[in-house]
């Protein structure tokens, strides 16, 4: 087990190009291994952030798409989104829809894992933090792109219950713990993603994932026979001049390789 964790350690602080297989052909995954596929967001510039970090990352994290970074791992799409509610509301909807009548299509005898991963800013932030739950409260502490400013309104249009608390079903707290131990100090876990269109976008995305989930068990729709379950992070950054670039890629390029190894089993 040690010689295991030193080896991950080694392999988290490479240079990002050395993060990439030379083999560009990984999106089928081993034997008796499900496929993890990821589905990747950020967020395009608002008030008080002319340039978001999320959008530069976001289409880094495009331009290395083809190399895969483990067999059976799988970026099938990434987006910047516009920071408003309705952007984040259709956009999340439609990849959601997208995704359940993809894998309709799916060529592998092995189940999708889907993971979606939300990227955001926190401009005042001094680590990179995995959001353990979103909030059913739009509260905006300024207008969105679209000028759109409520406040205690809930999010969800089938629920009632304003301020409902909505978890990941990811462990957030092992996957912290252990990219901690591979050298990434700058990871923590937050239980408070804000109340501005980070958290509107993960309380969506939640909610979304719940209601696949619920598909899948119940074995309601045909597409459920390739899909092992969905899962949905996530994580807000800093600013550059906090964390660099190239040290913030890194990071989530190990954030996806150890959400890997915990749910493509």
């Amino acid at each position: 087990k040690k010689l295991k964790m030193m080896a991950a350690t080694i392999e988290a602080t490479k240079p990002i190009e050395q993060l990439r297989h030379a083999d560009e052909d990984q999106s089928s995954p081993p034997p008796g291994r499900n496929r993890c596929s990821f589905v990747i967001t950020g967020f395009g510039p608002f008030a008080g952030v002319p340039n978001n970090p999320t959008a530069k990352l976001i289409s880094r994290l495009h331009d290395i798409k083809p190399m895969l970074l483990d067999d059976g791992m799988h970026i099938r799409e990434t987006h910047i989104l516009d920071t408003s509610a309705d952007a984040a509301k259709h956009e999340i909807q439609g990849i959601y829809s997208r995704l359940c009548k993809d894998n309709l299509n799916n060529e592998y005898s092995t189940k999708d894992v889907i993971v979606m991963l939300h990227l955001g800013v926190n401009y005042r932030g001094k680590k990179m933090q995995l959001e353990q739950c979103a909030y059913n409260d739009a509260t905006f502490r300024v207008p969105d792109n679209n000028g759109y400013q409520p406040q205690k309104i809930c999010i969800l249009g089938n629920s009632s219950t304003f301020g409902q608390c909505l978890r990941t079903t990811l462990d957030v707290d092992e996957i912290c713990m252990e990219l901690q131990l591979q050298g990434q100090p700058s990871c923590c876990v937050s239980q408070d993603p804000g109340r501005f269109v980070c958290n509107y976008t993960y309380c969506l995305s939640l909610d979304q994932c719940q209601s696949a989930n619920d598909a899948f068990k119940k074995n309601e729709q045909e597409y459920t026979k390739q899909i092992e379950g969905c899962h949905s992070l996530f994580l807000h950054v800093t600013p550059f001049d906090e964390i660099s670039e190239d040290d913030q890629l890194r990071f989530i390029v190990n954030l996806l390789k150890a959400i890997d190894r915990k749910v493509a089993q």
